[in-house]
């Protein structure tokens, strides 16, 4: 009796049943590497995604900064100060500051800070109209060609400080004694703007008059507010 012969499709099952019992192990890791791949894939595809998020948020801040600064003519912001220029922005003009004793009356000797920097000194151990004039500018080559002050321009002194120094508002100026010469303090603070006109200022407009006044060996503070060019 001939045996029957299956079909191909029969002895195929048979022979992947028998391959898959005897090498259990072999679908174990096919299973297990497959769930490694699929893990992988989809922390991949997270990641981009949060990757994504990120560089619209990114884009989103950088809009936001443009947006900010194209409206900005809007902020009310002070004046800022040029190169080589003051606090308050003045073209043309150079800011002035004379110190002198009005009353031609012997006064004692000061060093003088602007803001906690010495801008140049005073003696005035003399019975006149004596003093110094601050120019802010670091150009020694300019002077002064009609002054306005109280007292004397050529009996000044010339000094010039980093227009820098001064700010926008609230200003200090310091008389450091130095020499007590016995008779007193009492003088003129005047703060003029000067328009420049090559090297010579003229045409000057006032800032603020202040006064100092006390005892020899004493000290000054005076404070000035700096906002305008011109009062």
């Amino acid at each position: 009796m001939t045996p029957k012969k299956n079909k191909w499709w029969i002895n195929t099952i048979r022979e992947r049943n028998y391959f898959g019992f005897r090498y259990w192990w072999f679908n174990y890791l096919i299973v297990i590497l497959t769930i490694f791949l699929f893990g992988l894939t989809w922390i991949g595809s997270n990641d981009k995604s949060k990757s994504c998020l990120k560089s619209i948020k990114l884009y989103k801040n950088v809009s936001d900064i443009n947006d900010a600064l194209s409206s900005c003519c809007t902020c009310n912001l002070p004046p800022r100060a040029p190169s080589d220029t003051f606090a308050v922005d003045c073209p043309d003009r150079i800011l002035a500051l004379q110190v002198c004793n009005a009353n031609s009356v012997v006064d004692d000797n000061f060093y003088v800070y602007l803001n906690g920097t010495k801008i140049g000194e005073l003696d005035l151990n003399k019975s006149a109209q004596i003093g110094s004039v601050f120019l802010a500018t670091t150009n020694t080559g300019i002077t002064i060609k009609d002054a306005d002050f109280k007292c004397p321009i050529e009996n000044m002194e010339i000094y010039y400080f980093d227009p820098k120094l001064l700010n926008y508002g609230n200003n200090m100026i310091i008389m450091k004694n130095v020499k007590a010469n016995n008779h007193g303090n009492e003088g003129s603070i005047e703060i003029r703007n000067y328009l420049l006109s090559g090297s010579s200022l003229s045409s000057p407009c006032k800032v603020k008059d202040l006064n100092y006044s006390g005892s020899t060996g004493e000290d000054f503070t005076i404070t000035f507010k700096y906002t305008r060019c011109c009062e």
